[in-house]
C-alpha cells in the first residue's frame, strides 16, 4: 500500500474518532443544559401523556424563570423508587448516568404542577348538583377516569357514597383556578389523613393508627379491568416504604419540615396542605393512577428538570404536548 493512502486511511479514521468525540462531547453539554430525553412508564397522566410516550424535555426556560401552576413538569424524584428504576429502558439508563450525582439512582415523573411555595392546598368534594348534571347531560366533558368509574357502576345512581365523596376539586388559597376548572381529582392519601407520610415512613410505628383509619382507596386492576375500593394494610405501607425507600426520604427531608403546622384538618374536617418555601406539590391528571404528591409528599424545588415540549414516540402521535 502506497504512503499516500496510508496516509489518507490514517486522517480519515482521525478525523472519524474526533467527530465522534466531539458528538459525545456537544450531546452530553446539550443533555446537561439543553434537552433530554424520557419515556412514560405510567398512566398517571392519561390523556395528555400515554404509557410509553417517549417525551422531549426543555430544560433552558426553567434556568430563568419558575413553572406556573397548571404547567407539565418532569422533576427528579426526591427518594429512590426501585419499582420504576425496573422499568426504565437500557436507552434512558444509559442517558441517566450523566444527571448529577446527587440524583444517582432516582428517576423523573411527569406531573401537573399544583402548588408552589406559600400556598394552602384543599381537595373539596364536588357538589350533588355535579352528578344531577351528569346524569342529565349538562356536563359533557370528564376525565377518563371518571368515566370508568361511571361506566363500571353502570349508572351515577348506583356509585357508592363513599366513591362519590372522594371526587373532588383543587382549591388554592382558597379558590377554585381557571386552569383547575375543569380538572378533577380523588381526595386520597395525604388529603385524607395528615399522618399518611408517617404511616409509609414508620408502619410499624403506627400499627393502630392504620389499623383505626378510615382511609381507603381505589385500583384500577389493568388486568381483570374492575375497580378495587381497599384500605391499605400494614403490609402496603411497608411495601410503599420499601419500594420507595420512604424513610430516607422522610428523614432526610420531610422530617426538616414542621409538619402538623403544614398539614392539618380544618373545621370543616378537610385537610389543609401549605406548601413550604422551596417546596412544590404535584399530581397527576389520571388520578385514579397516579402516585403523586397526595402519596409521597413535598418536592425540593431543584429537583425540576423541565417542561416537555415534544412527543417524539409512537411516531401516529408525533407532535407537541
Amino acid at each position: 500500500m502506497k504512503e499516500a493512502t496510508k496516509k489518507k486511511i490514517k486522517d480519515e479514521t482521525l478525523d472519524w474518532i474526533y467527530a465522534i468525540i466531539y458528538a459525545l462531547i456537544f450531546g452530553t453539554i446539550i443533555r446537561l443544559y439543553v434537552f433530554e430525553t424520557m419515556m412514560v412508564p405510567t398512566p398517571s397522566m392519561v390523556p395528555t401523556i400515554q404509557v410509553y410516550d417517549r417525551l422531549f424535555v426543555e430544560k433552558v426556560t426553567y434556568e430563568f424563570a419558575e413553572p406556573n401552576r397548571g404547567s407539565i413538569v418532569v422533576f427528579w424524584t426526591p427518594f429512590v423508587d426501585i419499582r420504576a428504576q425496573q422499568q426504565l429502558r437500557t436507552f434512558d439508563r444509559f442517558m441517566d448516568f450523566f444527571a448529577p450525582a446527587q440524583f444517582e439512582d432516582h428517576v423523573k415523573y411527569v406531573k401537573r404542577l399544583v402548588g408552589k411555595p406559600g400556598d394552602t392546598l384543599r381537595l373539596v368534594p364536588v357538589e350533588e348538583t355535579f352528578w344531577e348534571d351528569i346524569k342529565n347531560g349538562e356536563i359533557q366533558s370528564t376525565p377518563e377516569w371518571l368515566d370508568f368509574i361511571i361506566d363500571y357502576y353502570e349508572s351515577v345512581d348506583y356509585i357508592p357514597t363513599q366513591i362519590k365523596n372522594k371526587v373532588s376539586k383543587l382549591e388554592i388559597n382558597g379558590e377554585i383556578l381557571p386552569e383547575f376548572e375543569n380538572i378533577y381529582y380523588l381526595r386520597d392519601a395525604i388529603f385524607e389523613d395528615p399522618k399518611f407520610f408517617d404511616y409509609i415512613a414508620y408502619p410499624d410505628q403506627y400499627r393502630y393508627e392504620i389499623a383505626t383509619s378510615d382511609l381507603f382507596f381505589m385500583y384500577k386492576d389493568n388486568f381483570t379491568g374492575r375497580l378495587i375500593p381497599a384500605k391499605p394494610t400494614i403490609e402496603w405501607y411497608r411495601e410503599m416504604r420499601d419500594t420507595l425507600l420512604f424513610t430516607d426520604f422522610y428523614e432526610n427531608e420531610l422530617s426538616k419540615l414542621d409538619l402538623p403546622s403544614l398539614i392539618f384538618k380544618d373545621e370543616e374536617g378537610l385537610v389543609n396542605i401549605k406548601i413550604p418555601e422551596g417546596y412544590y406539590f404535584f399530581m397527576g391528571d389520571n388520578t385514579l393512577e397516579s402516585q403523586d404528591s397526595r402519596f409521597f409528599g413535598f418536592v425540593p424545588v431543584e429537583n425540576v428538570i423541565g417542561t416537555t415540549f415534544l412527543r417524539i414516540y409512537p411516531f401516529d402521535r408525533f407532535g407537541k404536548i
